[in-house]
């Protein structure tokens, strides 16, 4: 069932923004989300530094929910994929979409972005280029102190 359909008439979701992330070489043109909302240009191997308006997203996961991603490098021709949407807590405050090097697309839903050490995604494939660590050292620093 897609993000915006799981929505529609339960008065259970909360409207968040919206961040791409391309771990690509290739500039994203724009990004649908169920059709709708998303984002334009997220250069080549960047991405989190705007957010766009807005996701409805769901107060309480549950198993089988997804949305469906379409995309484009030269507003032409449009591709689409259907993403499932991990298991996030109560504490959304965004919707991120990662376009990967290896093809595949990722969205969570979470508090925190990428460089936070409890952003969900994690290891090679975190990094906007190929063997970077997005970890922000200050933040992991302050994390193994005892601060959020």
């Amino acid at each position: 069932m897609p993000l915006l359909a799981a929505c529609q008439g339960r008065g259970e979701s909360t409207a968040v923004g919206i961040v791409g992330y391309n771990h690509t070489d290739t500039t994203i043109a724009q990004f649908l989300i169920n059709g709708e909302n998303g984002d334009s240009f997220v250069d080549a191997h960047s991405g989190g530094g705007s957010t766009s308006c807005c996701a409805m997203v769901p107060d309480n996961w549950r198993p089988g929910l997804e949305v469906e991603i379409s995309w484009t490098t030269d507003l032409k021709t449009y591709q689409k994929r259907i993403v499932p949407i991990p298991e996030y807590d109560d504490a959304a405050g965004h919707l991120a979409v990662h376009f990967l090097r290896d093809g595949n697309i990722k969205v969570y839903v979470s508090s925190t972005y990428l460089g936070h050490p409890d952003y969900p995604l994690k290891g090679p494939e975190a990094g906007l280029n190929e063997g970077e660590d997005p970890v922000r050292k200050d933040l992991l620093d302050a994390k193994s102190r005892g601060k959020p």
